[in-house]
């Protein structure tokens, strides 16, 4: 039997309250490796294609990969796979913590969820024990008072993810909550909520076995050096966490501020991380760590008496210059309330520099906002919105689905400031700068998304990967280059989210794929190269276009928002810079073998894949 993997997943049908376990299916594993691969072939061959996304038929999984489990650094990770009720595409969301790894240890690779529960249940997973239990008396908690009721219940050795209130209340921007980290893009908490699931929780006292542990430890030295050896990533940010790219960022001309009106923060001096480690009278931050994970990027704050949670690039980014906020204190209690009602707070900052630009714009007005005073740089107006967001609260509800959705309601002139792509909105980078990031954001196969690739590394930042035959820098600013590159770049991150480990061993372009394909084989004994290990990543990205294509996405949907083509970015290296959206995709859609309209695989690039039954099936359509 091959190693890393347990061989057995957990079938969960909620609506007839029946738990079945079944071996992992080999074709999966052959042809998507695990994780997130295998969570889209479940949505592919199990799921029917048009599933709404807060129907009993969405199937809701908990994939881990070959890799979690593992001493491989950063094995951390769990890929949850859904149609997403924010974007209506394929939902697929990744979380650390040391969850993943449990459920390996307890031993399973998935976790699946069809049908609705009558009443609130959680998952209890004990070794061999699997049971639904009642989980009313949760229904009504936040995130941190879900789970540790949950560990006072069962025992502190639990590993517990779950929803809060913005879950239970079917929010698009609900994520899922695991010991501070989160599944947090794509609504996966909603689709959680609507089958009155409130947790899992799983102890394990197993280990994933290694095929050939002499191999194994002498690739693994490799990639620990690998990493070590990145001055940025084992410098700023094992140091400072993800907050250390603000400032880079903003050099750069990268750096949302006030909606993307701007692309650097004037304010940046006072949102840099030392402002916040050094005022120790104020704050404290402690470092923490995944499972197997060196780095330790986590830093968790403390504000007082307030436990606000971890801080990331991304919330600092979203609740700070992208709302035009200057002061920590306002970002630190945005983002705690994203963290303990269980929401996205990418989405959610960016929604809230939206309802800004709406407030000033005189598109909205105080009667949408109960009161408050939107205007950008109002620290305490977007502390309360967040608030009333994670509750559905007064005016929380309007705002609670995301920018896209609000827009909608609201109609007029909305929609033309919402910065969203497929209807998630877009992260902290500003693709003016970088035209790497215009790709990663317009063609996401889950809607705008920064880790599909964090491509900005190469073009914006300068780095070059000889690995990937990336041997000079390339032009931040040059749609119409070819986009060989960024198609490989792009498999590369995919392939972290397959195999179960952290994307920040390769955001800096720190682990070689070469040396993950050599990590792969010392822990399977399945011989890969890496051109096969992005092949895998590339067969995973075409069955996600193949669904997203049956729900009626095509290459009109692969494009950003009229802002970045239209209004020239105004500082830094990308000034006067705007976006040529449509050959940067011709050029990627070449890259990619994709059909100029369809934006899918054409049925040569399919067939060359192995998967002329999916070309045949989507092909057969008229769209």
């Amino acid at each position: 039997m091959m190693k890393g993997y347990k061989d057995c997943v957990i079938n969960v049908d909620l609506t007839e309250g029946i738990i079945t376990k079944e071996k992992l299916n080999p074709d999966y594993i052959k042809k998507y490796m695990g994780g997130e691969g295998y969570g889209i072939a479940l949505l592919w061959n199990e799921m029917p294609h048009d599933a709404e996304p807060l129907s009993p038929d969405n199937i809701l999984s908990f994939n881990t990969g070959p890799m979690t489990g593992t001493p491989t650094p950063s094995a951390s990770r769990t890929s949850v796979c859904f149609i997403s009720p924010l974007t209506n595409t394929i939902g697929a969301s990744n979380v650390g913590s040391h969850f993943g790894a449990e459920l390996k240890f307890a031993g399973y690779d998935t976790v699946a969820f069809k049908g609705k529960s009558q009443k609130p249940v959680y998952l209890y997973i004990d070794e061999q024990k699997v049971e639904l239990r009642d989980a009313s008396k949760f229904w009504g908690m936040n995130t941190r008072e879900t789970t540790d009721a949950i560990k006072e219940e069962l025992g502190k050795d639990f590993k517990v993810c779950c929803i809060g209130q913005a879950g239970e209340k079917l929010s698009s921007l609900a994520c899922i909550f695991s010991d501070d980290c989160f599944a947090g893009r794509g609504g996966a908490g909603a689709v959680m909520g609507s089958k009155n699931l409130k947790a899992i929780a799983v102890r394990g006292t197993g280990k994933v076995e290694i095929a050939d542990k002499d191999a194994f430890m002498a690739v693994y030295k490799d990639a620990y050096q690998q990493l070590r050896s990145e001055a940025y990533t084992w410098g700023p940010v094992h140091g400072y966490g993800t907050p250390a790219w603000v400032g880079g960022s903003n050099d750069c001309g990268i750096l949302p501020t006030r909606n993307f009106i701007q692309n650097q923060f004037e304010k940046i001096e006072n949102v840099l991380p030392y402002q916040l480690w050094n005022n120790t009278d104020k704050y404290s931050i402690r470092r923490r760590a995944c499972y197997s994970c060196q780095l330790g990027c986590h830093k968790y704050v403390v504000m007082g008496d307030t436990e606000v949670g971890e801080m990331e690039y991304e919330t600092l980014a979203a609740y700070g210059p992208r709302c035009g906020v200057d002061d920590y204190e306002s970002i630190c209690m945005a983002g705690y309330y994203t963290t303990i009602y269980g929401f996205d707070t990418i989405s959610g900052g960016a929604t809230i520099s939206a309802i800004m630009e709406w407030y000033e714009k005189g598109i909205i007005n105080k009667e949408h906002t109960d009161g408050l005073e939107m205007t950008f740089g109002n620290g305490p107006a977007m502390v309360e919105m967040t608030r009333k967001m994670g509750l559905r609260e007064g005016c929380g509800d309007l705002f609670a689905d995301g920018s896209y959705a609000a827009a909608k309601r609201i109609g007029g002139k909305a929609m033309d400031y919402v910065m969203a792509v497929k209807g998630m909105e877009i992260s902290a980078t500003d693709p003016r700068g970088a035209s790497s990031m215009t790709i990663a954001f317009g063609t996401s196969e889950r809607g705008a998304c920064h880790m599909r690739p964090y491509a900005a590394t190469i073009d914006a930042f300068g780095y070059v990967f000889p690995d990937l035959d990336i041997n000079e820098p390339i032009d931040p600013f040059n749609d119409a280059e070819d986009k060989t590159w960024l198609k490989a770049i792009k498999e590369y991150f995919v392939v972290t989210n397959l195999a179960g480990i952290c994307d920040f061993n390769v955001i800096n372009v720190e682990m070689k794929a070469s040396t993950i394909a050599e990590l792969y084989t010392a822990i399977t004994g399945i011989e890969i190269d890496k051109f096969e290990l992005l092949r895998r990543a590339e067969r995973t990205i075409a069955l996600e276009r193949a669904l997203n294509y049956e729900r009626g996405f095509t290459r009109k949907d692969d494009r950003l928002p009229k802002r970045f083509m239209t209004e020239p970015a105004i500082g830094g290296p990308p000034k006067g810079r705007v976006v040529d959206m449509e050959t940067a995709l011709d050029k990627f859609y070449e890259a990619c073998s994709f059909d100029m309209e369809k934006g899918i695989p054409t049925p040569e690039k399919f067939e060359e894949l192995g998967m002329a039954d999916v070309a045949e099936q989507i092909y057969s359509l008229n769209y």
